[in-house]
């Protein structure tokens, strides 16, 4: 029987490719990140017509992200959300927007990326006009999802998202985003679809920033949305500013909403004086008879989170009606530490009930031994002709970042 003499050196071969990977390996783990935060958060609504509601839940996230080796890196977030037995055993009276027992893996992607340009896929938080996380309460939304990215080309700036499916602020569970959408819109028949697609163009440079989004929600409508924004040079102590919207929608494919007509203006103003922020916008969408909702415009993943100049805590101007809408912001900024908003907005729609919203919203962000702490109280006092929409919002958060 024949054999093979091999040198002695042969395993050595290896050695160095093994080598390689083990470095490479502890350069994953060693140079990535790990980052999260601890929130616990009290939201009550009390109302005229119906129960209290009132909540309590602590939690937060832990997420992770490996370092980049050639081009590639992972990314894992948890999300959990616990309510701790202190809420009330009427469900009637529990605010459950905060999520109850919640426990979710809400990021798992690949990211690859090559000079300017980046592909990420998987579940992922997603951050544009009409999808975002909208991390208003304890856990954001989620997205599964392609994402492409491209930036530093001259200011201008490129992302396309393919979106399968979402996951709900108090929810742990993705659902199909066609699903989502005929739910949220209160169609009858709950439907899945090929997905949603959002193409977005931006462009800034000095005091100009521009941004332009296609998106269609397959079967559903097609939305165009556009905005301009321009500072004035300062003018004896005043920054002034001018920001412009326009939103167009028509329905698409099989048109399971029936007609959408939608178009939407938006304008806004305001100016910087000293620790002073003074906004003053404007919100308008035609009346279109015999289309979905009298040609209100729609923004079915966003829940007051969307770009429209007088959206509110609470009340929006997107998914209602048409009509038109005003907002007065005050800002101050005295200090690092404090940041101090209120405003007033008034919606006047033309077939739904009109209401009001005053807002006040504070927060205190600690420095020193305990930088990464906030303590933030928003509340909101919604008034209308109709008690049904009458309410008043509280939410106390306290949070650590780390």
């Amino acid at each position: 029987m024949k054999t093979h003499q091999y040198p002695i050196f042969f395993p050595l071969m290896f050695v160095p490719t093994q080598s390689l990977y083990a470095d490479e390996l502890r350069t994953i783990f060693n140079e990535g990140k790990i980052a999260g935060n601890i929130r616990a958060y009290y939201n009550t609504r009390e109302y005229d017509f119906r129960p209290d509601e009132a909540a309590f839940s602590l939690g937060g996230a832990l997420r992770g992200e490996t370092a980049e080796i050639s081009g590639v890196k992972l990314g894992m977030g948890y999300y959990t959300a616990q309510d701790m037995g202190t809420n009330s055993d009427d469900p009637m009276k529990v605010n459950n927007r905060l999520g109850s027992d919640l426990e979710v893996l809400g990021e798992a992607y690949i990211s690859f990326a090559h000079a300017s340009h980046r592909f990420t896929l998987g579940r992922q938080k997603i951050e544009t006009p009409f999808a975002n996380s909208g991390d208003a309460f304890m856990i954001p939304f989620a997205f599964e999802a392609f994402s492409y990215k491209a930036s530093g080309l001259k200011g201008f700036a490129i992302e396309f998202d393919y979106i399968n499916a979402i996951k709900n602020r108090n929810s742990d569970e993705f659902v199909d985003v066609g699903a989502w959408n005929s739910s949220r819109l209160g169609l009858g028949q709950i439907r899945n679809t090929s997905g949603t697609l959002n193409l977005g163009l931006s462009y800034s440079s000095g005091s100009v920033k521009t941004e332009a989004w296609l998106t269609r929600y397959a079967e559903l409508f097609d939305s165009f949305y556009l905005r301009g924004d321009y500072a004035f040079a300062e003018i004896g102590g005043f920054k002034p500013f001018i920001n412009v919207q326009y939103g167009s929608q028509r329905d698409t494919g099989d048109a399971w909403l029936g007609e959408v007509d939608s178009n939407l203006y938006g304008v806004q103003l305001g100016s910087g004086m000293g620790k002073i922020t003074l906004t003053l916008g404007y919100n308008s969408v035609a009346s279109e008879p015999g289309t979905f909702r009298n040609g209100a415009f729609l923004a079915p993943f966003t829940f007051s989170t969307s770009p429209l100049f007088t959206n509110n805590m609470l009340e929006t101007f997107e998914n209602v009606d048409a009509g038109s809408a005003g907002k007065l912001t005050v800002a101050y900024n005295p200090n690092a530490q404090w940041a101090l908003k209120m405003s007033y907005a008034d919606f006047d729609f033309d077939q739904v009930v009109d209401r009001s919203a005053t807002d006040f919203d504070a927060t205190y962000s600690f420095g020193g031994y305990w930088q990464g702490l906030t303590l933030r109280y928003r509340v909101e006092i919604v008034d209308s002709d109709a008690t049904t929409v009458e309410q008043t919002n509280m939410r106390f958060q306290t949070q650590f970042v780390f």
